[in-house]
């Protein structure tokens, strides 16, 4: 072997010990922590002090967590697995770590939670799991850490929560889901968590929030809802509770809000209700008649609409204006959207446009005379915009449709829309004329538009 030749095998030889040395962390190590971080680790090392009560694998290469991984560990307190690779956690890794108090697992590559992933963790009091892709949890995936007092899932992808997800959880404190993709929050959702101290609901999809979500949370002192579209908040939730220190509702959907709100928001050291499309209307004046100037809170109410106002405070508006704001509900189309024919089975698509201040709730009145809204579900439903939409119709959805506009001012106008035709033959297909809807035999003979004032 020439001499560059051998020069060169000896400093490979070289690297190789140096690294392989750097990937031992062994020599970091105290009779009671051990630091392995960036280490480039795959795996759990297997030649660390068993006595160690801390260890440090983050930012390493880590993918899959065994049963058998942490079993020479059973002293560990905490554990930190942050910033590796970790997508599966195989059932009982952390079964022999019963003293563990903190673990740390955030910044991975975790989907989801499953019900056996934390057995033998009877005693974790803190668990980070934020800045993974965990879209789904288990019911009862926290049964096995019922000493659990915080715990961080913010930056995920869950998309609703369910009422069982939170089982076990007797003793959680803080709730951390700031920024997933939560759209759906079911009644009871937090009845297992009588605990809770902080929540943090913020930069969601949240639309609404069920009365009495929130009622039994009796030791909450912050609540953090920003940046969702929620439209309306169940302010009454918090009557008796007590403890509550801090209130975050900005940048939401919120219209208008109810005079009772104004003695629970005085209640509270800090409340943020900025940045919502208010609408300074006849409904804001018994919120507006309370209002004296005294809490930071008045002045965050700037108003949306009406045109007239856009970008004043509502305290900066007299009640005698906002009642002057307000304009009853007026019909000027109701129609079908689409001047196609029709067959059995199709879909029915009317549009009822109206205008008013406040805007109009639209009802429908179906031939059978049932009504459907907004809060509709099933084969007809009905839009905020007064799209109606009629699915699988049939010879029974003929007849005469009613469109109601109604707000707050107290009056009502409704538009309806009738056709007659001869008896039907055994067979038939739906048809559109001038803009309204029936059932279309030839000819149809007599088509009747009526305005209807109550």
């Amino acid at each position: 072997m020439d001499k560059p030749a051998g020069v060169l095998m000896f400093l490979l030889v070289i690297l190789k010990v140096l690294g392989t040395a750097e990937a031992d962390c062994s020599s970091t190590c105290s009779a009671t922590s051990c630091t392995c971080t960036g280490q480039d680790l795959t795996s759990v090392p297997q030649d660390l002090p068993t006595t160690i009560t801390w260890l440090d694998l983050r930012r390493n290469q880590i993918t899959t967590l065994s049963q058998s991984d942490f079993s020479r560990y059973r002293s560990l307190e905490d554990l930190r697995l942050d910033y590796n690779s970790i997508s599966t956690i195989n059932s009982q890794a952390f079964y022999h770590l019963s003293n563990l108090t903190e673990l740390w697992l955030d910044s991975n590559r975790i989907t989801a939670l499953r019900s056996d992933m934390f057995t033998g963790l009877g005693n974790l009091q803190y668990l980070y799991l934020f800045h993974n892709s965990i879209s789904d949890i288990q019911d009862g995936t926290f049964n096995s850490t019922p000493q659990l007092t915080r715990l961080y899932l913010s930056n995920n992808r869950l998309t609703k929560l369910r009422a069982n997800m939170f089982t076990g959880l007797g003793n959680l404190q803080t709730l951390d889901l700031y920024d997933n993709d939560i759209t759906v929050i079911p009644d009871h959702t937090f009845n297992p968590t009588p605990q809770l101290k902080f929540l943090n609901l913020s930069n969601n999809h949240i639309q609404s929030i069920a009365s009495n979500l929130l009622a039994n949370l009796l030791n909450l002192t912050e609540v953090s809802l920003s940046d969702n579209s929620i439209t309306a908040f169940p302010f009454e939730d918090l009557l008796n509770i007590q403890t509550i220190v801090t209130l975050h509702l900005d940048k939401n959907q919120m219209t208008t809000i109810p005079s009772t709100a104004y003695d629970i928001l005085s209640s509270i050291s800090e409340v943020n209700i900025d940045n919502n499309p208010w609408q300074c209307d006849c409904r804001m004046v018994e919120f507006r008649l309370k209002m004296t100037g005294t809490y930071p809170f008045e002045n965050q109410i700037i108003c949306f609409q009406p045109d007239s106002v856009h970008g004043q405070k509502l305290i900066d508006i007299s009640p005698e204006d906002l009642m002057s704001y307000c304009e009853e509900p007026t019909i000027v189309r109701f129609e079908q959207s689409e001047d196609n024919p029709l067959i059995e089975g199709d879909s029915l698509r009317l549009v009822c446009e109206a205008t008013g201040i406040p805007t109009p709730d639209i009802t429908v009145t179906l031939p059978s005379g049932l009504n459907a809204t907004v809060d509709s579900v099933g084969k007809v439903t009905v839009d905020v915009n007064g799209t109606i939409m009629i699915r699988d119709v049939t010879v029974e959805d003929s007849g005469q449709y009613v469109c109601t506009a109604t707000n707050s001012v107290g009056f009502t106008r409704s538009v309806s829309i009738d056709v007659f035709y001869p008896n039907p033959p055994p067979t038939f297909s739906l048809g559109v004329i001038v803009g309204t809807v029936g059932v279309s035999f030839p000819p149809i003979r007599d088509l009747r538009r009526h305005a209807i004032s109550s």
